[in-house]
């Protein structure tokens, strides 16, 4: 019985990698913007709207999704959520170049909420098949999700040589379509009661608390302690991200060494991913998410005197250690808040997700860049005081 459970849970973390192949094309806006600015006539600020509402909207569509999935069968939910991307995808090809605000709609607000959904139904399934290796399973499927915009990134480019941005966006559309349909055939949620009798042993330890609505989860501070934490982790990766290039000018960064670190970035992206949720099975959720602060906050000092291959491995640093946090943070809110609706507990959460990627980039404006970075530097101390703070699991 065991050999079949187990070969089951397999086939759907296969499966649910397979389905997050589709979820990393938002990572590939970069190549798709000057096509987007051609197409409509407008600036890169004008073009780079529609990708910063999707951020918006993706937190949304991972909460819809969390709720959702309390009533509603996981397999219906991943239909809608990739016919939403599909139907974004394909309405952006539609329009005419007079209209570039309808992106705002068709790409920031469909595929928004759609891959907010599929998203959030995924990593609640390897939480809920993997509750003795969620780690390495959510490690596994978001380090895949990663790979994803390496994949594609060559096809779209070669895409919009031939066929442009309309026609690249209409082969998009036939391929989330296409998954969509082997989604809802394959992923499913486990049975009740599956492994309902494991217990934890090593370092990782899990909290008998499973919050089943909004309200319960508001009621415990970890919630909002959660939340801070993964509102701590991203501001540098994201600040820097975002001017890699140019503020490297200054730091010695050459044409040569740019696309280097653009290229190594994604990998280290995928590694962190993979190496510290994978790891936190082994050394507890807690010591992987201390040591992803502990990382960017070295990568932040470097970079206040830091010049050529130096700088660029402070932005390599600062990607593994966000790629780290995406992928350990989901298993860090269930063990606290529980499994059994981890879909919505893990969607709360990640509000703190959202407003830190949106807001860094309003903070940035406000100040000059090394302001912003001490900035980051102390959000990243406060992401350490607040992980050791965390009660030990098991209290309440």
């Amino acid at each position: 019985m065991e050999k079949t459970k187990s070969t089951n849970r397999v086939l759907i973390l296969l499966c649910g990698v397979v389905c997050s192949l589709i979820l990393g094309f938002c990572y590939t806006y970069s190549i798709i913007q000057p096509y987007i600015m051609e197409y409509f006539s407008i600036e890169s600020s004008t073009a780079s709207l529609p990708y910063t509402i999707f951020l918006a909207v993706f937190v949304v569509g991972n909460y819809v999704g969390g709720v959702m999935q309390k009533k509603v069968n996981v397999k219906t939910i991943l239909l809608i959520g990739y016919m939403l991307m599909a139907v974004g995808i394909f309405t952006t090809s539609l329009l005419p170049a007079s209209a570039p605000v309808g992106m705002w709609f068709t790409y920031g607000g469909l595929l928004g909420i759609g891959d907010g959904m599929v998203y959030n139904v995924i990593l609640a399934m390897m939480q809920k098949w993997y509750p003795d290796k969620k780690g390495l399973a959510t490690g596994i499927t978001l380090a895949v999700l990663g790979v994803s915009a390496t994949i594609l990134s060559p096809l779209c480019s070669a895409w919009l040589t031939n066929y442009g941005f309309t026609g690249t966006f209409k082969i998009l559309a036939c391929i989330y379509v296409v998954i969509a349909i082997f989604g809802m055939l394959t992923i499913k949620a486990p049975p009740e009661g599956y492994m309902a009798d494991y217990k934890p042993a090593g370092a990782v330890a899990v909290s008998t608390r499973q919050c089943s609505t909004s309200a319960e989860c508001f009621k415990t501070k970890e919630y909002y302690m959660l939340t801070v934490i993964y509102f701590c982790a991203i501001p540098a990766f994201v600040l820097l991200s975002a001017i890699f290039v140019s503020y490297g000018t200054s730091h010695g960064l050459s044409p040569e060494l740019a696309v280097t670190g653009v290229s190594v970035a994604s990998l280290m992206q995928v590694a962190g991913r993979f190496l510290i949720s994978a790891g936190s099975d082994k050394m507890g959720r807690k010591g992987a998410m201390i040591l992803c602060f502990a990382i960017t906050i070295a990568a932040v000092v470097l970079l206040t005197f830091s010049t050529g291959i130096l700088y660029v491995i402070c932005f390599w640093l600062l990607s593994f250690t966000y790629g780290g946090t995406a992928a350990t943070m989901p298993s860090l809110i269930t063990d606290y808040l529980g499994s059994k609706n981890a879909g919505l507990v893990v969607s709360l959460v990640m509000i703190g997700f959202g407003i830190a990627s949106i807001g860094t980039s309003f903070v940035a404006k406000a100040v000059t860049i090394s302001t912003a970075f001490i900035i980051a530097g102390v959000v990243a101390v406060v992401g350490i005081v607040l992980t050791l703070a965390l009660p030990k699991l098991g209290e309440k």
